[in-house]
């Protein structure tokens, strides 16, 4: 699925895989929406389990096995996720299930920094959306990604979603993979686009789920206001701020502070 790359990616993926399927959207519809375009085409084939794969990874050999094997033994379970690495770091943990605090409103990664380990199938409030197995049942039931969020926080929306109609997510262990992180944000992870919609989407999702009083504490609020003469990152994140007040959604102000 190509979600309106600019280079000729599309000439050399066709190239080279000429067997597969490739669906040429022509525009940015962000991650949601891009990745619901492509599940729509999906659901239209007889398939039981659908996998979300970003660009930016590296999967182990037998990375799909475990997903599928856990899917048929927990009947359960409507969501599935694989233990991720640093693709720098290629020995350090990422992502070994998620979860969002209530104190503080963000959405932080079990296992993050770790040496390995984190070897055990359990429960976690949210997959992660670089590599995401999903049940069609549960799609059918549930439906799928809301595209106001664009790209951040909606496959943590998603799981609570999915949760919240009765269905477990895991974290599975044995599925391996290695992620070059936020290779799809202009000046990558933690730039001023991420921050803008890691802000604007963080408040749409504590105003659907409720999980945190406050979304944005107000010392973090004060420090985002401190540093934004100097940071464009605060600044970026001011912005999202205010769209999610007007309910400025999907792409939103993205052109203002890049």
């Amino acid at each position: 699925m190509d979600n309106g790359s600019k280079d000729d990616s599309v000439k050399q993926i066709q190239k080279a895989y000429p067997q597969h399927t490739l669906i040429e959207i022509g525009e940015n519809l962000g991650f949601a929406e891009g990745n619901n375009v492509a599940l729509r085409a999906a659901l239209k084939n007889d398939h039981d389990l659908f996998l979300l794969l970003n660009n930016d990874t590296v999967v182990a050999p037998n990375f799909l096995s475990p997903l599928i094997e856990t899917a048929e033994k927990h009947p359960d379970a409507g969501v599935f996720g694989p233990k991720i690495y640093f693709y720098d770091e290629p020995a350090t943990i990422w992502y070994a299930g998620g979860s969002v605090d209530p104190k503080t409103g963000r959405c932080y990664h079990v296992g993050w920094g770790a040496p390995g380990g984190c070897d055990t199938l359990s429960q976690t409030d949210y997959v992660c959306g670089c590599a995401l197995a999903v049940k069609r049942e549960v799609l059918e039931k549930v439906g799928l990604l809301s595209p106001e969020y664009f790209l951040n926080w909606e496959e943590i929306d998603w799981c609570y979603r999915i949760r919240n109609a009765g269905y477990k997510c895991l974290y599975v262990p044995e599925s391996k993979l290695w992620h070059k992180i936020s290779a799809s944000f202009v000046e990558g992870n933690r730039g001023p686009m991420w921050q803008y919609f890691y802000y604007r989407n963080r408040i749409l999702f504590h105003k659907r789920h409720k999980v945190a009083k406050k979304a944005i504490p107000l010392s973090e609020l004060s420090h985002l206001l401190k540093t934004s003469f100097k940071k464009r990152e605060s600044r970026a994140a001011l912005r999202g701020i205010i769209d999610a007040k007007i309910g400025r959604f999907g792409k939103g102000s993205l052109a203002k502070f890049l």
